[in-house]
């Protein structure tokens, strides 16, 4: 999955939250984001916030557990089921994926893989 899913689903879960919710939001990562974010929970100061943990590695696509449990923490349970079910697809599809790189390489013709990996022996 590309970098865009997660920032789209963040997208969506602001829809989802009331006023009281981003600041609940802002003071529960007051350790982890610049004062001049944590004062500033209006829409745009969120999407700053969520930036600034993406700028300082606390979420990335791969990783936003994080993110999930500040959001269980504050009681945001349409976004922790969202990200949750983010997650869970990420993982059946990097399964499908590794399974499916395993079944190209059992498939392969021994033979090609040969000449391939070895151009001068005949």
């Amino acid at each position: 999955m590309d970098c865009h899913h997660l920032r789209a689903l963040i997208l969506k879960i602001q829809d989802y939250l009331s006023d009281d919710d981003r600041k609940r939001l802002h003071f529960f990562f007051g350790n982890d984001i610049p004062r001049r974010i944590r004062d500033d929970p209006s829409l745009g100061g969120t999407l700053n916030l969520m930036e600034s943990l993406f700028d300082q590695d606390k979420i990335s696509e791969q990783d936003f557990t994080f993110l999930i449990n500040a959001f269980d923490e504050i009681n945001c349970l349409n976004a922790v089921h969202i990200l949750r079910e983010h997650m869970r697809k990420m993982q059946t599809n990097g399964q499908h994926q590794s399974t499916q790189t395993l079944a190209t390489i059992l498939l392969q013709d021994p033979d090609e893989t040969d000449k391939y990996a070895h151009p001068n022996c005949e």
